[in-house]
């Protein structure tokens, strides 16, 4: 079963709008984070920023819409070919529906996911593409999506300037994919950041972050990085790095100096009820917290231990703004920290995405993504 839930992880766009609700965090037993925290009141409090905590319920409505048009055309293109057209023995217009919702020429597509191996990789808008026509339409049994929920309470939908939408969930799916054996079921539960950008009128999917809930070892295999790097000469782009730049900043002066001493690195955050991150505990368990719990765990891990080095791996950092108030960077990390009562020189390689919103003119952070480069956890 174990195999068939590392296989289970390049499932990348993952969608289905029963059983949800779009205003609660899945944070139940996660033990990593206490209620007990302070939060940074200058986010969260009466004077937080308007466009941060506004809903804009509409926007989600159409959100939500998209997604289930994704969700039908996945249940109907299962396995029922590659599409594009050029092979009539291969056309599948169900796929190509799928692939429609992706804007891969406006912007600068971003995805982290796993291959078969358990091994994570940055996948660019061609290779999303490939993987997702020949994971859905080649890979799934016809008529083998069984079950396309999202584990309760877990699906959230933060909209930004009414026009960038970040929705978040556990998937809780289960799919026929042996061909030999018509009855088995795989079960894939992954935590799934997507992120949505309206565009002419249609919301388009620009971003992908996909990881397991439970972590399996990798078996082979090292992970791709970009060949050259990104180009974020942009004065947004400069404006957005110089702010991560600043985080890395207090982390590697403050680390290791107590709880207490780490304001203003929890004063890059924008607090609330939108505020989402996945993370994992570290016996590889995968977590959905919410602002409360964020304060308290990065207060904890960089209070108590001091990172050494706070870098990317070559190549790998890029950025992308979305109508010039929203920007999303991922990277993967090259991280060394010595933890307390612990060993020291531990190494923290994770695929991250760090989703940034500018309001009253700074950056903050809004939702954050991190899962292991490669499974199990360094």
């Amino acid at each position: 079963m174990k195999t068939k839930q590392v296989l289970a992880v390049m499932i990348t766009s993952l969608f289905l709008l029963y059983g949800y609700s779009s205003n609660e965090d899945n944070n139940q037993g996660s033990g990593l984070a206490s209620k007990s925290s302070t939060l940074a009141k200058s986010a969260s409090g009466p004077n937080g920023s308007s466009v941060i905590h506004q809903e804009y319920l509409q926007a989600q409505e159409e959100v939500l819409a998209t997604f289930g048009a994704i969700a039908q055309s996945i249940i109907a293109g299962a396995g029922n070919g590659y599409g594009t057209g050029s092979d009539p023995l291969d056309e599948n217009e169900f796929i190509d529906q799928l692939i429609s919702f992706h804007d891969y020429d406006g912007y600068t597509f971003t995805e982290f996911n796993y291959d078969f191996n358990g091994v994570g990789h940055s996948y660019t808008a061609a290779e999303n593409e490939a993987n997702e026509r020949t994971l859905f339409g080649t890979m799934v049994n016809p008529g083998g999506v069984q079950k396309f929920a999202a584990m309760p309470n877990s699906l959230k939908v933060a909209v930004y300037y009414g026009n960038v939408a970040n929705l978040t969930f556990i998937s809780d799916f289960e799919l026929k994919m042996n061909p030999d054996n018509l009855d088995e079921i795989t079960t894939i539960n992954n935590l799934i950041t997507l992120l949505f950008v309206k565009t002419k009128g249609k919301w388009k999917l620009v971003h992908e972050h996909h990881s397991p809930k439970e972590v399996v070892a990798s078996t082979e295999g090292t992970t791709s990085y970009p060949s050259e790097p990104a180009d974020l000469s942009s004065k947004a782009q400069q404006e957005v790095l110089a702010t991560f730049g600043a985080i890395g900043a207090s982390i590697m002066e403050n680390s290791g100096t107590g709880p207490d001493n780490m304001d203003e690195l929890i004063s890059f955050h924008a607090y609330g009820p939108k505020f989402t991150e996945f993370n994992y505990d570290g016996e590889g368990n995968g977590y959905s917290f919410n602002s409360e719990e964020n304060e308290t765990n990065e207060r904890d891990f960089f209070g108590n231990n001091k990172v050494t080095q706070f870098a990317a791996k070559a190549n790998t950092v890029n950025i992308v703004v979305y109508h010039e108030n929203v920007a999303n960077v991922t990277f993967i990390s090259d991280f060394v920290v010595d933890i307390k009562d612990g060993p020291e020189g531990y190494k923290v390689n994770n695929l991250i995405t760090l989703l940034f919103v500018k309001t009253k003119g700074e950056w903050k952070l809004v939702h954050e993504h991190h899962s292991p480069e490669n499974l199990p956890l360094i």
